[in-house]
């Protein structure tokens, strides 16, 4: 039997075993049976979709340059008035005049913070609520009035620190919230996929497209590839049908001649630029700029390699509060040898931009890192082998994926930080495996457990 053969053996045998981990020793006495950690109070009702992080704008050479502040469809939230609620909330209050153009238009709002659990109303109207101070949210604003002003409130509850009990609170409770909006006929959704065939490149992207009109509509998802150094490689366009309220997936190949000579790679990092955009008529309704690096990642035997290369990965933790800081830290960290950011939690958007476009690998850490009773192994004894908990290990593992997973820069997956180990970081690591075969898996509080594919610590 060949060794991956055995490999994968050996994980379908504990994925068909899974459920939570009980001590071998004899059972302890009723008195000292651990008491479930009540769940947090806050769900994540009314959170729109998991999807790809992106920006919509309006002009291609806002896309281009990914130049928000130039976007006349992005608006930064940067005052708040900040008070407490009777139930010790914390109330970030906010007046916002919409531009008139947003009208007939999905206007979304998009959350950082550094405090989990947060509840949104727009216009006196409870949008939704969620938790994770590391992975943005983002809410659709249906009562969003267009050319007026609006009123924003996010309140920040008193809730558990859990599972973020093992971070420190060095982040402000709201780093960056900001709007956008979309067409009723946007993209919603990519997957991309860049791999060399032979000396040319083979792109296939994904793309959810969705309808919000009340009555069918027609229109071509159009898009255009750049090299690195800024020349049209090609193009291409679909025309669709979609009904009202209808989605769907469209798939678009383009061979892009000579990208095999120019992979991505920390040493070479070889970036193409693809821009997707829908046109109805003689209109281009929204521009979607997309970083693309051509290559592979695998693992096997605990290595990692890049285009069929081994890498020896030297993680460092980099958790910067700005772009400036994050590029003077690669710099930095490059010159003592450093070619991995290891992240105590998933990052800004900015973060994963300039990782692609500088050359730097990155294992994006689902932000649990809970310091309850790590060490207590019996079932409910410490969150991570809780299964009441299993919902909230899942819903920030997925939303780290989700929105990061098309960048090249991402070498790994990480399931936490020190969170101990149990039923639920089992089976965040099977779903990690299934929905991307490629990347390695790593958790370095696994202790030889096999929910580990790397032996990398930090």
């Amino acid at each position: 039997m060949k060794p991956h053969h055995r490999y994968l053996l050996a994980t379908v045998l504990a994925v068909a075993a899974l459920s939570p981990v009980r001590a071998s020793s004899p059972a302890a006495p009723p008195s000292d049976v651990p008491q479930t950690l009540p769940l947090p109070a806050t769900g994540y009702a009314g959170r729109d979709a998991l999807r790809s992080e992106f920006m919509s704008y309006t002009t291609r050479q806002h896309a281009a340059d990914d130049d928000r502040d130039a976007e006349w469809n992005y608006l930064p939230i940067k005052t708040f008035t900040h008070s407490l609620s009777a139930d010790g909330s914390g109330v970030y209050a906010a007046t916002v005049e919409l531009p008139a153009f947003w009208a007939d238009r999905i206007v979304i709002l998009h959350c950082e913070g550094g405090r989990n659990s947060h509840r949104v109303l727009f216009n006196g109207t409870e949008i939704g609520s969620a938790r994770d101070s590391g992975t943005p949210s983002e809410f659709e604003l249906p009562n969003a009035v267009a050319g007026a002003a609006n009123t924003l409130r996010i309140e920040l509850p008193a809730d558990t620190s859990e599972p973020e009990s093992g971070l420190g609170r060095s982040r402000a409770d709201l780093t960056s919230c900001y709007l956008y909006s979309q067409p009723r006929t946007r993209i919603w959704d990519y997957d991309l996929s860049a791999v060399a065939r032979d000396s040319d490149g083979e792109l296939t992207a994904r793309v959810v497209v969705e309808n919000r009109h009340p009555s069918e509509e027609r229109f071509a998802l159009c898009f255009d590839v750049f090299s690195p150094e800024g020349k049209v490689e090609e193009y291409g366009i679909r025309h669709i049908t979609l009904p009202a309220a209808g989605r769907d997936t469209v798939e678009l190949r383009a061979v892009i001649y000579g990208a095999g000579k120019k992979l991505w790679s920390a040493e070479k990092p070889a970036v193409y630029r693809l821009n997707l955009f829908i046109r109805k008529g003689d209109r281009i309704l929204e521009y979607v700029p997309v970083n693309v690096g051509f290559g592979s990642v695998s693992h096997a035997g605990g290595n990692v390699f890049r285009n069929g290369k081994q890498v020896e990965l030297h993680p460092a933790r980099c958790n910067p509060s700005t772009p400036d800081e994050l590029r003077k830290t690669i710099g930095t960290l490059k010159k003592q040898g450093y070619n991995t950011l290891w992240p105590d939690t998933p990052q800004p958007w900015w973060f994963y931009d300039i990782c692609d476009r500088t050359g730097i690998y990155v294992i994006d850490q689902a932000n649990i890192n809970t310091a309850y009773r790590t060490d207590d192994r019996r079932v409910g004894g410490g969150l991570s082998n809780d299964p009441n908990w299993l919902e909230e290990y899942m819903q920030r593992t997925q939303a780290m994926f989700r929105r990061s997973r098309s960048h090249p820069c991402i070498i790994a997956w990480s399931l936490g930080g020190a969170s101990g180990n149990g039923f639920n970081l089992y089976r965040t690591y099977v779903w990690l495996r299934k929905m991307d075969p490629t990347r390695p898996v790593v958790y370095d509080d696994a202790a030889g457990e096999w929910n580990n594919d790397l032996p990398l610590t930090r």
